[in-house]
């Protein structure tokens, strides 16, 4: 583990450990890195692992059941504090829709928040095919994560991957895709480049960031930088979501070829594509890694996922601030409103304090 890093990435349910793993081996050196999961099983292949539930599921995992994934990250979660020290910003990646990555993830977001430590969530969704139930269980924590964390990129893996593969290489897939485009965005903080993008100044440009669109894309041969913009026009991950865009970051990835015009191209095009009230660009500069290849990074935040002025839980610069709004049905960052700093009333494994229809999974229509 790279102790000196002023970032962690921290590996949540048993495909957010696969992914965290997958950013290492990317990486191709140590990174600062941890592995939540209530399943025993995910700690087997190696890696900083933290079991959580453990008295209460007895390391089996949360079947599925976002209640037990969120009661065993309340009473569990504090055992990642020894892996905190000086960390200034933290990176979860996990996928919704199964117990531990959809209750997990949120404690997880809270708990970092608490010790001042700003979050940047990538979470996959479910496929379509998954079914209903995985669906909502996905979609009823979507709004209580994007509330305690920081920034949130909500990843739906039918747009991630085709359908043409089989069922092992398209979850493989998956997971590589969500791992190499996190790898690139944790190079623009690690490596130095010729327009910087250091952990203080990432911190600021995420402080109440919201809901993004995340899209990563290498390529080389002549015309890159153009092709880099094209095919970034083109992806269904940055196709329009909720709303406009406010602001975007652009991470430029390259060897010692890389041309001043060439970021020209890229800056403008994305600029001029995806629009924004703010552009921000850095560059990374790794002769190593992008010999003849140019990767491009983009961050595109929504208009309206966050109140003017309003920062995440736990936010980047001072105390904690509170939304002016709420969530679903009014529904607090917590899903307990004005009760979030009381114990859980817990009743045959279930926090009665979580709306009746997130904990049945209940799609309700107006």
């Amino acid at each position: 583990m790279k102790s000196d890093s002023p970032m962690l990435l921290i590996g949540i349910g048993t495909a957010g450990c696969a992914m965290a793993r997958g950013v290492g081996r990317a990486f191709g050196e140590d990174i600062r890195c941890v592995l939540v999961d209530t399943d025993a099983t995910s700690g087997e292949a190696g890696g900083d692992f933290v079991l959580i539930g453990g008295d209460r599921l007895s390391g089996r995992g949360a079947g599925g059941n976002i209640v037990a994934g969120r009661l065993a990250a309340e009473v569990s979660i504090r055992m990642i504090d020894d892996r905190l020290e000086d960390v200034r910003l933290a990176v979860i990646v996990t996928a919704l829709g199964g117990g531990t990555g959809g209750g997990a993830t949120l404690e997880a977001a809270k708990h970092l928040a608490a010790h001042g430590i700003p979050s940047v969530v990538f979470a996959t969704t479910p496929f379509v095919f998954e079914g209903d139930d995985r669906q909502r269980n996905s979609r009823g924590v979507m709004t209580m994560i994007e509330d305690a964390a920081n920034a949130t990129f909500f990843l739906p893996l039918d747009k991630l991957i085709g359908d043409t593969d089989n069922m092992a290489d398209a979850l493989r897939r998956a997971v590589d895709t969500v791992a190499s485009g996190v790898t690139l965005f944790w190079r623009l903080v690690e490596k130095p480049g010729y327009i910087r993008l250091d952990t203080e100044r990432l911190r600021h440009l995420l402080a109440g960031a919201g809901r993004g669109r995340f899209a990563a894309v290498t390529v080389q041969g002549p015309g890159r930088a153009a092709e880099a913009v094209d095919r970034l026009m083109r992806s269904e991950m940055l196709a329009a979501s909720s709303g406009p865009v406010k602001s975007a970051l652009c991470g430029i990835l390259a060897g010692d070829d890389l041309l001043l015009s060439e970021v020209g191209t890229v800056a403008d095009g994305v600029r001029n594509a995806f629009g924004g009230l703010s552009f921000d660009l850095a560059t990374v500069n790794d002769e190593a890694t992008f010999s003849g290849r140019l990767s491009v990074v983009v961050m595109l935040f929504e208009a309206g996922t966050r109140a003017e002025g309003e920062t995440a839980s736990g936010s980047v610069m001072g105390s904690r601030r509170r939304r002016t709004g709420k969530g679903v049905l009014g529904v607090g960052p917590s899903g307990r409103g004005r009760f979030k700093n009381a114990e859980p009333t817990v009743w045959r494994d279930e926090d009665l304090d979580i709306p009746t229809f997130i904990r049945k999974n209940l799609s309700l229509d107006f």
